[in-house]
């Protein structure tokens, strides 16, 4: 008995080589996209000013009795939200800082900055009146924050294109 070879798809016999020149209109597509997106993205001040206090608020509140934080907490995920539809209505897209590249290193020098805030306000919280040390540490984190996300943005950008953005 003879055996047949039985092929699922022709994706295999239709293999065309891509030729030099065909590579390089390839990857001038994608620098030309990576020019068209790092347009788009330049975000406005408010929106990393934002960001600055979305940080803020969630520091300060840790530092606060749990009816305070708690109103913090939800307006700072309001502001989060708001944000986040924001970037979508005025860019089409939302970009998360949470993305492999070369903010990565920013972005954990953030989150550990963060980090650091919320234990040290946590170390001056009260169990049942507000710590106003706790409004300067948001303070401070608010204002970190949003250089960090201006920096953050000039980063990505220069990612993108591969040229020192101003």
């Amino acid at each position: 008995m003879e055996s047949q070879v039985y092929r699922l798809s022709t994706m295999e016999n239709e293999e065309a080589p891509m030729t030099p020149d065909k590579a390089a209109a390839a990857l001038a597509s994608i620098d030309r996209t990576h020019e068209r997106l790092a347009q788009r993205t330049r975000w406005p001040w408010h929106r990393h000013a934002m960001f600055g206090l979305v940080e803020g608020l969630m520091v300060a509140a840790v530092a606060q009795p749990l009816a305070h934080a708690g109103a913090m907490f939800l307006a700072a995920m309001v502001l989060l939200i708001s944000c986040i539809l924001g970037d979508r209505r005025r860019d089409g897209m939302f970009v998360s800082g949470w993305q492999a590249g070369a903010t990565r290193p920013l972005t954990f020098v953030i989150l550990l900055f963060v980090l650091a805030m919320a234990v040290l306000a946590v170390g001056v919280r009260e169990a049942s009146e507000a710590a106003p040390i706790g409004y300067v540490l948001g303070g401070l984190t608010f204002a970190v924050c949003t250089a960090a996300s201006l920096l953050w943005e000039k980063i990505y950008r220069t990612d993108l294109t591969g040229i020192s953005q101003p």
